[in-house]
């Protein structure tokens, strides 16, 4: 028999409502539930895969379920449909799964990310510069400062970002966007895991504003944006800002107002100001650990994308979205041409 919480996860991952998926394979809504509490026959893997968008050995896989939905932080919680954090729960799984599965091989870091409920947000910002030797000025490459503390990142194609924490290991999945928005996504999901784990999701009201400060006192710390900004803050100025801290002209204006480092009349004009501006193109961010892992599997001729796909049961095209697209996804035929990298053993961001 097919395993019947794989069928519950996949039918979560598509979106799927039982009475969905019963249309799909020209069945009864009761017999989904039964398939979901005792198994289907394993006659209808093909058949539950194509519907479903997985592989059938995915059925195969041993009893699992997705993130508990009440231990996810979502980025505005409340625009988000309960089905889409159902969603969100699966593919939480998956990621977790591919992590495991890199883990058996590489040595990574765990997570290191303190433990600051209590703190406003201010003060965790301030605390964790000191913590994590960040300094004064602008914050490095935020995605290789989580993930050298052992936050597992992954991206996605689409939705927006959510993080949480499973078998002691925080985990952010970063919305597609432009660099300096990613950047600000990360910080803000790096103060849910902060401030309120301990909490959880729907711990307290302010959670998400408080995020949202973390964010901005963390990547615009007060004395060197001050330091920066003059006595009349000017568009090219600005837009210099945005570039030096890696974060949207929005946020610094919205941050700088609040400070008190900017009037009402010159924040509504730059917002005007900053309307008028073309959108930057920047590259969005890439992970170090992905950049590493997969040259490295391919050049030892171990585990290419198919077959880490095949391994936990996905298309190799999840594999892409969740890596930030170092999971090559090579055509048929061409297997033989895929690069590689420099074999041997691989110890990441140790």
């Amino acid at each position: 028999m097919l395993e019947p919480t794989r069928i519950t996860l996949a039918r979560h991952a598509a979106g799927y409502s039982t009475l969905d998926l019963a249309r799909l394979v020209q069945v009864g809504e009761s017999t989904v539930r039964r398939y979901e509490t005792c198994g289907a026959p394993e006659a209808l893997a093909g058949q539950l895969a194509g519907a479903l968008g997985c592989a059938p050995g995915y059925f195969h896989r041993p009893p699992t379920a997705g993130i508990d939905v009440e231990r996810i932080f979502f980025r505005t919680p409340r625009r988000i449909s309960r089905a889409q954090k159902t969603a969100c729960s699966a593919l939480g799984r998956t990621g977790v799964e591919l992590y495991n599965l890199i883990t058996a091989d590489y040595t990574l870091p765990d997570t290191e990310v303190p433990d600051y409920t209590g703190f406003d947000p201010e003060a965790a910002a301030a605390q964790l510069r000191l913590d994590w030797n960040l300094g004064c000025g602008p914050v490095p490459d935020l995605i290789y400062v989580l993930e050298s503390r052992g936050v597992r990142v992954l991206s996605l194609a689409t939705g927006t970002s959510f993080s949480f924490w499973e078998e002691g290991q925080a985990f952010i999945f970063l919305a597609a966007g432009d660099r300096a928005e990613q950047r600000h996504q990360l910080a803000h999901e790096l103060g849910h895991l902060l401030l309120h784990s301990a909490l959880g999701a729907d711990g307290h009201a302010a959670a998400e504003a408080e995020a949202e400060q973390f964010a901005a006192r963390l990547l615009l710390p007060a004395l060197s944006l001050q330091a920066r900004m003059g006595d009349t803050l000017q568009l090219p100025q600005l837009l210099d800002l945005q570039e030096l801290f890696g974060v949207p002209a929005r946020i610094i204006l919205s941050h700088a107002r609040e400070c008190g480092m900017l009037g009402d009349a010159s924040y509504s004009w730059l917002v005007q100001e900053l309307a008028l501006e073309p959108a930057p193109r920047r590259a969005p961010l890439a992970s170090r650990v992905f950049s590493l892992v997969f040259p490295s599997l391919r050049g030892e001729d171990r585990l290419d994308t198919a077959r880490i796909a095949d391994t936990l049961g996905v298309p190799a095209r999840t594999l892409h979205e969740l890596t930030f697209g170092h999971a090559f996804m090579v055509l048929p035929g061409l297997r033989d041409a895929a690069p590689r990298g420099m074999p041997g053993h691989l110890r990441a961001l140790s």
